[in-house]
């Protein structure tokens, strides 16, 4: 995947009336951006992320179309910039217990692809966290027009963002995930911004059955819609029981049908922290859309 290229430069200096012929110059091979096609089957995948991670240059990998990639364990993690072109592609857990993909100080850029049926609690790198994708290390993560499917964790279902590393969601779809604590689709204590995306029918057994967040949220032009948490924040928890604060800014979006057990906020959940509603809507939550909050939600009502 590499080009080499060996440049040697000599050259030769008048000094003081006497010509000197400086010693040749060897520099450094450079490494060159690859673009890698990956056929249909776990082995090839984990060897095309594997000679990826090994450049700096950000390596791009092409999914076989009409493929699914089935998994016996954990994925190798991205350490290096990696753009993966899914072609409408199934990346699935078959057996074992382990999430599909690690972020660990790479950037990841996905594009196209459905990650399901991941679960974080048997996984050896922040363990319990991202059922799907865990983003660690001062990573990053770009997914676009993707879908995050039935995964389960700990905390984040879906996606984990941890302090230092952020995440970025366009015109994608998470449903179905579940956290045995927080954040059914998305937990983060970092900095993610949602866009232009669909956060339905995922469950957390605390708090924030969409997302939990205790670090920078910006959610726009987004659903969320039907998903669950007992204790609050069916749709957005802004702040956790355990942690408070947290500042989520959310646009011209729907915060909707969401649940929440007692007379805890089925809609909006804020523990000590800032939620600013711009043009969004907040409405038919059950038992009520943040009136019960610990924090007010200014603009929400009911």
């Amino acid at each position: 995947m590499l080009t080499h290229k060996l440049v040697v430069r000599s050259a030769r200096v008048l000094c003081a009336g006497t010509v000197a012929t400086l010693v040749p110059l060897a520099l450094a091979p450079a490494a060159s951006a690859a673009t890698l096609p990956v056929a249909c089957s776990e082995a090839a995948l984990r060897t095309a992320i594997t000679t990826a991670n090994a450049t700096s240059t950000s390596d791009t990998l092409n999914l076989a179309p009409n493929c699914t990639y089935r998994l016996t364990s954990e994925l190798p993690a991205i350490t290096s910039p990696i753009v993966i072109n899914g072609n409408g592609d199934t990346i699935t857990r078959v057996s074992g217990t382990f999430r599909i993909l690690t972020v660990d100080g790479g950037a990841l850029t996905l594009r196209a692809a459905t990650l399901s049926n991941g679960d974080a609690t048997g996984s050896p790198v922040a363990p319990g966290a991202g059922g799907a994708i865990v983003v660690t290390g001062n990573g990053s993560l770009n997914l676009f027009a993707g879908a995050i499917r039935n995964n389960h964790a700990d905390f984040g279902g879906g996606i984990s963002v941890f302090s230092g590393s952020q995440a970025q969601v366009n015109a994608s779809a998470l449903t179905g995930n579940s956290a045995t604590q927080n954040g059914g689709a998305i937990v983060s204590d970092s900095t993610v911004s949602v866009t232009t995306s669909q956060i339905s029918g995922n469950t957390a057994g605390n708090v924030g059955g969409g997302i939990a967040n205790i670090g920078t949220l910006t959610v726009t032009g987004t659903n969320i819609v039907n998903n669950t948490a007992p204790n609050g924040g069916g749709g957005l928890a802004n702040g956790v029981p355990a942690v408070s604060g947290g500042t989520s800014t959310v646009t011209l979006s729907n915060i909707s049908n969401n649940s929440a057990g007692g007379t805890n906020p089925g809609g909006i959940y804020n523990n000590g922290g800032t939620v600013t509603l711009r043009a969004s809507r907040v409405a038919a939550n059950n038992p009520n859309n943040c009136l019960t909050s610990p924090t007010p939600v200014p603009g929400c009502v009911g």
